[in-house]
């Protein structure tokens, strides 16, 4: 199962409108699309879930207050997703546990 290119936009749409740092800064839009094509190619090496590694690089900085210590953050993201979970994406349980904890982690 892939990650419809219709769903992303939308969700990249509403993460941005929520945003509050600068979308061009350095936790901003181009710092999550070098997120997503490693996490492709990880993926593809590993086997991991593609769709997995999408949602992190759109969720793990999408609730960061400032580009400096914010040790928080990865929890905030991570919430975010549940709380958008079946409204604007879907995962199974077992692909969204793994997607939620690497958020929560990703600092760690």
């Amino acid at each position: 199962m892939q990650v419809d290119d219709r769903d992303i936009l939308a969700l990249v749409r509403a993460i941005r409108n929520q945003y509050t740092l600068n979308w061009e800064g350095i936790h901003g839009v181009s710092h999550w699309a070098r997120v997503w094509e490693n996490g492709q190619r990880l993926a593809e090496a590993t086997g991991a879930d593609k769709r997995v590694a999408a949602y992190f690089a759109l969720f793990h900085d999408a609730r960061r207050f400032n580009d400096d210590h914010d040790p928080d953050h990865g929890q905030r993201g991570a919430d975010l997703a549940a709380q958008w979970r079946g409204e604007m994406f879907e995962l199974e349980d077992e692909a969204f546990d793994a997607l939620y904890t690497a958020c929560v982690h990703h600092t760690d």
